[in-house]
């Protein structure tokens, strides 16, 4: 049969198209020079799961698609996705390849983010860490929780949840959206604080630590404020007249601070130099509140109730007169002191008053010229000034005393037993002996076991006696 010169122009026109078509299909939608390797080259990136992640699945550059998932291999740190990508479009190598979901129902891509558009570029062999890579959280887990929680509702009131959740949302529109934008606000302030926000994130695990290690502690506490609680509630009663009844004394009380306004910034100004001196002084403050204790136990010494058999205090005075002799330097001449009888208030004096012997010396040895430094450890000084300075204590003698200070020694009214040894110590006065006196007979029994009368201590009726006093004590029979 032979064709007309029409209908073989047809079928070339038909051929042509058919070739075209089919080169069409098979580049566009077959893909044959991607599946042959032409035009593109092998990227391989870790991931710790598939989130998914299928053969065949598609990857997608600034939302275009370049390529597709050749296949996945599992490795020891989770599995590894072999990708073909276009080599048309140019991938900067310093990007994160992320996994998403396209649907509800599971069709999982790969999208490369570049952190920058500058070279090197991904090339052939490539492999991107784990450390560049996510995926996203599994919806079967999430759908499991989901249905569990279900499950724990009461059926019988799951209605009634329903209803409530209706009553509290409907008519809620306006509210909902007030409340959608200022989270939205909240969340753009949180993305443009995100480094410090997440430095707080790290830093939470030491407090979160403690907490842990304090759950002992906190279900304790739990306990006591549960019973608090639960006392509250027997007692309500009380605790409503006491919140109703005490507004009148909040009133009070406000009327009060308001009143001590103007004063208590004045006060509380003053506070801050106390506290200051508090600080400098603090190891001195610890060691008097760790003696004051000691000290006042001592006392109670004193009132200890019949003690050795006897039913007064007990407590002894020694006296000593002038040993060791008293410190002069330092202190006013005798022409210059106050009258003990005077009655008005001393003047000032321009310096310091305190025993100025050296440092060194027995005499006074605790007195003030010893004072630790607070600000300066290991400096002693008997001023604030000195002691803030750089310049040393210096004492201003030696306190020489005229004569030996013992009233015993070189005392003509005093029965010396034993002489002064030149350039030694002199020796001690002899031993005192006491006994018990009847004042009405004078008579006493002495140390040897006899009896004694002591005539001139005894009363009687004698109209020359004088009336012994506390002046005949002190001046001299004659």
């Amino acid at each position: 049969m032979q064709l007309s010169r029409f209908i073989r122009i047809q079928l070339v026109i038909f051929s042509a198209l058919t070739m075209v078509a089919v080169v069409t299909m098979a580049v566009k939608y077959l893909q044959v020079p991607t599946l042959a390797g032409w035009g593109t080259y092998t990227v391989r990136a870790e991931f710790t799961s598939t989130g998914g992640l299928y053969p065949t699945a598609n990857i997608t550059y600034r939302g275009t698609q370049i390529g597709k998932v050749e296949k996945i291999d599992i490795t020891p740190s989770g599995v590894q996705a072999t990708m073909k990508l276009s080599s048309d479009t140019p991938v900067p190598a310093d990007l994160n390849a992320d996994v998403h979901s396209r649907s509800a129902i599971g069709e999982q891509f790969i999208d490369l983010v570049p952190r920058n558009d500058n070279e090197p570029y991904l090339r052939d062999g490539d492999l991107i860490g784990l450390d560049r890579t996510s995926v996203p959280q599994e919806v079967g887990p999430l759908i499991d929780t989901v249905n569990t929680s279900l499950d724990a509702l009461p059926r019988d009131q799951l209605q009634t949840v329903v209803d409530e959740s209706y009553l509290a949302f409907n008519n809620a529109g306006p509210t909902w959206q007030r409340l959608l934008d200022s989270t939205h606000a909240v969340v753009e302030d949180a993305a443009t604080n995100l480094q410090p926000i997440t430095g707080l994130i790290d830093g939470a695990a030491p407090l979160l630590g403690a907490i842990e290690a304090s759950d002992p502690a906190i279900r304790q506490w739990s306990g006591n404020v549960k019973s608090l609680t639960g006392q509250l509630a027997g007692s309500d009663a009380t605790v409503r007249h006491l919140i109703t009844s005490g507004k009148p004394a909040l009133d009070e009380s406000t009327k009060l601070f308001q009143q001590l306004k103007p004063t208590a910034p004045i006060l509380l100004a003053n506070l801050v130099s106390l506290g200051q001196v508090a600080v400098t002084y603090n190891a001195s403050l610890e060691q008097l509140l760790v003696i004051l204790p000691l000290g006042a136990a001592a006392m109670d010494t004193i009132t200890y109730p019949n003690r050795s058999g006897n039913k007064a205090g007990y407590l002894s005075f020694n006296l000593n007169l002038n040993l060791p002799e008293p410190c002069t330097v330092g202190f006013l001449p005798a022409s210059e002191r106050r009258s003990a009888a005077a009655v008005d208030s001393p003047v000032r004096t321009p310096e310091s008053l305190y025993c100025a012997l050296p440092q060194d010396d027995q005499n006074a040895s605790r007195g003030a010229r010893n004072y630790p430094c607070m600000d300066k450890p290991g400096k002693r000084a008997p001023t604030v000034d000195i002691c803030k300075s750089d310049q040393t204590y210096k004492p201003v003698g030696t306190n020489p005393w005229i004569g030996d200070p013992r009233p015993y020694v070189d005392n003509p009214l005093y029965d010396q037993l034993a002489s002064t040894v030149a350039g030694g110590r002199p020796a001690g006065a002899p031993a005192v002996g006491t006994a018990s006196y009847d004042p009405a007979t004078g008579s006493y029994v002495g140390s040897d076991g006899k009896s004694y009368k002591q005539a001139d201590v005894a009363t009687n009726d004698d109209p020359n006696r004088k009336e012994t006093s506390w002046q005949t004590m002190m001046t001299p029979q004659s």
